[in-house]
């Protein structure tokens, strides 16, 4: 297809990082509760439409990569008006009439918060079945955002399931038996792991549907709730951390407030790449902390070190399954037991527990992830309408997880419905970090979180952004990581 005299690719993509930017901005401040203008935020996904649609009518289907992109964008700000109003149902209508959090009403920012606090299983129930019911509110403006995104992009001859994978070079056939294979050999050393800790935390009682794995994440740190065994914060650790492997985050902003509209889960926001990258987290316990800050760091620093003469498709297109490799790598440091001891100064007893706790998590993840991957790879496989995509998603937490979760539970969590996909990206992304950790290992000794030598590959794959190739150090193994877990 011809370009437009008055449009070069360049121009194009200048123009297109300032929309990003101030899309970006505004999707933070909502995310992080702070105010923002609606009205434009509208204004910038308006241009943006405009925007791609420029795209796809001078270039066409090449660049592949600002294709995708465009493509992807275009159908975003055609459904964004349901994204808005899904995230204002959440705040003003998944609110309990009963419960309340630090004197507010309990809503959907601050459930985990409440159910990792609370010794009240019967209150714990009452709150979740009151919200799951509540899911209601959400489940026409979901349905409407996904079937609004999937019309968009069938006037470019692609859909959802087709761009995901695309972008993260993977077929399907190979992803789905990925996850089915890494969730049914976990399964029995799962199943093992909730039994013991079942007992510690729920008493004789077996775990139920709303015993999820956010209230187990949480709780089963809960003896180091109130004092951990080190003088350090965790952002000054990982800095630090980062700093002596020759990484250097300092300029990565850091949000921890408490605020009413603030999103329950830590995340990161490249806003602009690589000069402006936020973190936003909420204060829980000193364990849950560590993990979120490492976790969002490894974001971080991955943007924040992307060079800023790569390609603007480099800087901003980044595969889910890349971008979680740095964040997940970053935040297993966590789990190594000579890290606990000689850097946070953790007894040798305290460091074996935490590492057997972190396990349970991982384990934990798998299953539930499983489930989460499964349903959402075959929602826009099959195209599932939501009551058959409930329906499946029940069937497949009991199948991985042991416990049949009521089939809404997956439109209130927090990836699952704002995503159109991205739940199979933790999964891969998981066995890519413990691959690309153990590859450092082996050159550089168990201590490579020291090493300047590992740090300095480190920053070379952290540097090309989108540009990546994960199969370098990656054989995205299940085996060999279901492996580790089993033996750990």
């Amino acid at each position: 297809m011809p370009k437009t005299p008055s449009m070069t690719l360049d121009k194009w993509t200048n123009l297109a990082e300032k929309i990003e930017v101030g899309k970006n901005l505004l999707y933070y401040k909502q995310s992080a509760g702070l105010t923002f203008e609606t009205s434009k935020l509208a204004s910038f996904e308006r241009r943006a439409l405009e925007h791609s649609k420029l795209f796809l009518k001078s270039f066409g289907k090449e660049p592949r990569g600002l294709f995708l992109m465009s493509a992807d964008a275009l159908g975003k700000a055609k459904t964004f008006k349901f994204q808005v109003k899904a995230h204002n149902v959440r705040s003003s209508k998944i609110v309990s009439n009963k419960f309340k959090l630090q004197g507010a009403k309990v809503n959907w920012g601050s459930w985990r918060q409440f159910t990792a606090q609370t010794d009240d299983s019967k209150a714990r129930k009452e709150l979740y079945d009151d919200f799951i019911g509540k899911s209601k509110f959400l489940t026409p403006l979901i349905e409407a955002r996904f079937n609004g995104y999937k019309q968009a992009l069938a006037e470019y001859e692609i859909d959802p399931l087709s761009l995901y994978l695309e972008v993260e070079k993977i077929a399907y056939e190979r992803l789905i038996s990925f996850v089915e294979e890494l969730g049914s050999a976990l399964k029995p050393t799962f199943r093992a792991a909730l039994e013991v800790y079942s007992k510690e935390i729920l008493g004789e009682r077996e775990a139920e549907y709303y015993d999820d794995f956010y209230f187990f994440r949480s709780r089963v740190f809960r003896r180091y709730e109130k004092e951990l065994p080190t003088k350090y914060e965790p952002v000054r650790r990982i800095l630090l951390t980062m700093k002596q492997m020759g990484l250097d985050a300092s300029k990565v902003k850091v949000d921890d407030s408490n605020r009413k509209k603030k999103s329950a889960s830590a995340f990161c926001f490249a806003i602009k790449v690589p000069s402006d990258v936020r973190i936003c987290y909420r204060k829980s316990n000193p364990l849950e902390n560590f993990s979120g800050v490492f976790h969002e760091f490894g974001h971080g620093i991955h943007f924040a070190t992307i060079n800023a003469e790569e390609t603007f498709e480099n800087k901003y297109v980044v595969a889910n399954g890349v971008a979680e490799i740095f964040s997940i790598f970053f935040e297993n440091v966590l789990h190594d037991r000579i890290y606990l001891r000689e850097v946070l100064g953790f007894p040798q007893e305290v460091a074996d527990d935490i590492v057997s706790r972190f396990r349970f998590n991982e384990l934990f993840f798998v299953a539930f992830y499983s489930a989460n991957s499964t349903m959402k790879l075959r929602y826009w496989k099959e195209g599932l309408s939501m009551e058959e995509a409930n329906s499946l998603y029940s069937d497949l937490t009991e199948k991985y997880l042991g416990i049949k979760y009521p089939g809404r539970y997956w439109q209130l969590h927090h990836v699952m419905p704002e995503y159109f996909l991205y739940s199979p990206s933790y999964m891969m992304a998981s066995v890519r970090a413990y691959e690309l950790a153990n590859l450092l290992r082996s050159k550089y000794g168990d201590r490579y979180w020291n090493e300047k030598r590992a740090g300095k590959e480190l920053y070379e794959l952290l540097s090309l952004g989108g540009g990546i190739v994960v199969d370098s150090f990656s054989k995205l193994d299940a085996r060999g990581f279901a492996n580790k877990l089993k033996e750990a």
